[in-house]
């Protein structure tokens, strides 16, 4: 169907669509009935069940396939779904951020893809679209670059996506699999799980293996998610912002435009400080924070899945330049404060710079947030009962939806008002000051972790958009 056509009446996706996206139901009714031992003596009836799934499954993908509909309007994308309860989703051109193809595994398999919408205030979910034969993608996508940023920002687009930029920095799969490994979660489930098999087969603790389920899932379910999600991740520098590129199986691309970060986080597990890791996320304006089906609710765009320190430095750099972690002054929590926090008081800090605001938290697992000035929505104090009678109390900076979470936990109660009112002032006088995207490049770029240099970057996008 021409585009024209698209226009005037709705059009249907893929016919595959329905087997891509609920082939995995089908394989966990199959393992579900082959463990079954009632059902394995009694394979006609198994068998039966088995047909009946994958017939009702088929006969609900078909029905949900065919009431979703798609067309362009003249200034945006209208989707509408659902044969139950209908949904209809307006996703205008001018809220369209970056837009990506995408081709998770089974997709490739029939060379099939999914538009992957970058949408302020929406989920990642809301500016989905799938699926179209890759051909098709690759053309929609051009289609709405034009419609969303116009005739040379998309041909610009093009160019980057067919020639790559050389990476700023990759991340190896052995270092993603060993942070993987040395994670507290992975750890602690592991060492669990051991304890079970032993008190089970050894001591004679009628527990039973089957309580190990949720633990190996505590060990399986992060080696997948990020050995294999994140394998591959490059950082990449285009005219439109920082991009990441990671995936086995599901290549994931998302571009980063500069102005729009929000805030960052950086996480630093206790192993991972021995060793010099840590991890840093964004919250990105209009798209980070938002939440998924199976993902955490305020997970943010990754910048760094697991990086040394000059690595960490160097990204924090890209993002903010002229931005210098280690000479922010970080002020401790009042030594009364480890009656709340016996061990891990002394890693309560913050610290401020003409640009941003700093806090630190956690002795196992160390957070650093960092806000902009020019994004904080609003400055809070927060006091409970033991805080009133120790003298101490918690300010809050405010941003959208993220992994970022900047607290000053347990200040002195008179520096906690004179923090909140401090960054009060701060935050009125950068967004009063601010005429220019903070994330533009202003000097020449930091060298790589490698010691080489790397090219400049364009100017960034307005930085008012929330």
């Amino acid at each position: 169907m021409t585009q024209q056509t698209a226009e005037v009446v709705g059009q249907r996706l893929h016919p595959l669509t329905p087997f891509v996206k609920g082939w995995g139901y089908f394989v966990v009714a199959a393992v579900a009935l082959v463990n079954n031992e009632g059902l394995r003596q009694n394979l006609t009836f198994a068998g039966i069940g088995l047909a009946a799934v994958l017939v009702g499954g088929i006969a609900l993908g078909a029905l949900s396939w065919w009431f979703t509909k798609w067309q362009l309007t003249g200034d945006a994308v209208r989707v509408d779904s659902g044969f139950l309860f209908r949904r209809t989703r307006i996703i205008r051109f001018d809220r369209i951020q970056a837009i990506d193809v995408a081709q998770p595994f089974v997709a490739r398999l029939f060379g099939m893809a999914e538009l992957r919408m970058d949408v302020a205030g929406g989920g990642k979910s809301d500016g989905r679209l799938s699926y179209f034969r890759y051909d098709e993608a690759q053309e929609l996508r051009t289609t709405l670059l034009v419609r969303a940023k116009g005739q040379q920002a998309a041909e610009q687009q093009e160019s980057e996506q067919q020639a790559e930029a050389p990476p700023l920095l990759t991340v190896p799969t052995t270092r993603l699999l060993g942070a993987t490994l040395l994670s507290s979660t992975v750890v602690g489930s592991a060492g669990a799980l051991i304890w079970l098999i032993v008190a089970t087969m050894v001591l004679n603790f009628h527990i039973g293996l089957f309580a190990g389920l949720p633990l190996l899932l505590g060990v399986v379910q992060p080696i997948w998610k990020q050995v294999v999600g994140n394998h591959g991740f490059t950082l990449s520098d285009t005219s439109h912002g920082l991009r990441t590129k990671r995936g086995l199986f599901d290549v994931q691309r998302q571009t980063i435009p500069p102005g729009r970060v929000q805030g960052l986080l950086i996480t630093e597990p206790v192993i991972w400080r021995l060793i010099g890791w840590a991890r840093v996320e964004l919250d990105i304006a209009g798209v980070a924070g938002q939440k998924d089906d199976g993902d955490n609710d305020h997970e943010g765009a990754q910048l760094l899945p697991v990086g040394e320190r000059t690595e960490v430095a160097y990204v924090l750099s890209r993002v903010l330049p002229g931005f210098d972690l280690a000479g922010i002054q970080m002020h401790v929590a009042p030594e009364r404060a480890k009656w709340l926090r016996p061990i891990g008081w002394r890693y309560l800090t913050y610290g401020v710079d003409d640009q941003v605001m700093v806090t630190t938290r956690g002795w196992v697992s160390r957070r650093t947030s960092i806000v902009l000035h020019h994004k904080t929505q609003s400055v809070r104090m927060e006091q409970g009962p033991l805080q009133r009678r120790l003298g101490l109390a918690n300010v809050h900076v405010d941003t959208p939806l993220g992994p970022t979470d900047a607290i000053a936990l347990h200040r002195d109660q008179v520096e906690a008002a004179a923090l909140v009112q401090a960054q009060a002032d701060r935050a009125r006088e950068a967004r009063r000051t601010v005429s220019a995207p903070f994330a533009v490049q202003t000097q020449p770029n930091p060298p790589r972790p490698d010691g080489s240099s790397s090219s400049a970057a364009s100017p960034a996008e307005d930085s008012s958009d929330r």
